[in-house]
């Protein structure tokens, strides 16, 4: 009786102790990340994914193994099958990435990516862990081109009937369209987005959270659960704002234009580096304080220091000339 009741006292020891030290539990696999960067894309070109494999519990380990990404959207498929090498308590994590483009989709729309990872355990468990998301893909930027296009004739309309408000907002959208659309076909949106993720791995190296690059438009920095990977899309490349304050520069009526391509390339170099102290900004929140506050870093603080960049240059470029000039023409007795 004595023997029963002391396997009963060690089962339940070591059912606490379990418990308290999940380490201990067995091992199994998760995908904790399947990321398109820089979603969605809109053209034709270099397009990538990040798969993060992850080995929780303890005292087994996932022997080396295989992970297969699938795109497909309808009859189409594109895979890779990738190899995972041994994770255990030293290295719980890989993070693979995926480097391919689009130029062979069939059409534009919403695509599905599925990451399928089959494992087996130092003690021979199998396991099977699924992981699934959505992109969208545009691969023809055309009708940008197209807006353009209606847009320059209706500038050119307003210019001839003198109607200056309608001037001036067709035709700085019509410049914005152009300047994107250019862009996107000739794949120099993607050149610029690999030098500014270039640039943010190398000043956040030199001011102490070691970043690497990586092709062709992402890097990869500490946190204090590992690693995060950054990838800059179009939307947070600053590439639209740089564009809306050339467009507004380049046709606004009160400047020679001596001054509005002095004024642009002004802008343009300020609203860069006000982006590039938006993501260090994000990088360094993540560094301290983890993944869990990249939305707070993105969408909030990130966000409110490139705002007030833009205030303060679009105030000091647009809206105080403009008064100026109005007060002047007041004063003179010419305003009409």
């Amino acid at each position: 009786m004595k023997i029963k009741y002391f396997i009963l006292f060690i089962a339940l020891i070591s059912a606490i102790s379990l418990l308290a030290n999940p380490v201990n539990a067995a091992a199994h696999g998760s995908i904790t990340e399947l990321t398109p960067v820089g979603a969605p894309y809109e053209t034709q070109g270099p397009i990538q994914f990040i798969c993060t494999n992850h080995m929780s519990g303890g005292g087994e380990y996932i022997r080396p193994s295989q992970c297969t990404l699938t795109i497909t959207r309808g009859s189409y498929s594109k895979s890779i099958t990738y190899n995972v090498p041994r994770l255990d308590n030293q290295n719980r994590d890989y993070t693979y990435t995926w480097n391919t483009d689009n130029e062979d989709f069939p059409s534009e729309g919403t695509y599905t990516i599925r990451a399928y990872w089959t494992y087996r355990t130092s003690r021979g468990r199998i396991g099977h862990v699924t992981r699934v998301t959505t992109f969208y893909s545009v691969p023809s930027p055309w009708f940008i081109v197209a807006i353009a296009g209606f847009l320059m004739a209706i500038a050119a309309l307003a210019r001839k009937k003198r109607w200056w408000l309608t001037f001036y907002a067709a035709g700085a959208i019509a410049v914005v369209s152009f300047i994107i659309s250019f862009l996107i076909l000739t794949g120099y949106d993607n050149y610029l987005m690999g030098i500014e993720a270039l640039n943010i791995a190398y000043i956040a190296s030199f001011l102490g959270i070691p970043s690497n690059f990586l092709p062709p438009n992402a890097f990869i920095f500490p946190d204090p659960t590992g690693w995060s990977i950054f990838g800059i899309g179009f939307e947070c490349s600053s590439i639209i704002e740089i564009s809306v304050l050339a467009g507004l520069l380049l046709l606004y009526p009160g400047y020679s234009w001596s001054r509005k391509f002095k004024f642009a390339f002004i802008g343009i170099a300020i609203t860069y580096v006000a982006n590039l102290i938006r993501m260090l900004s994000i990088v360094y929140i993540v560094n301290i304080f983890g993944k869990t506050s990249l939305y707070f870093a993105h969408a909030i603080v990130g966000k409110l220091i490139f705002f007030a960049f833009v205030v303060v240059l679009y105030w000091y470029l647009l809206t105080r000339p403009t008064l100026d000039i109005v007060r002047d023409k007041i004063k003179s007795g010419k305003f009409e």
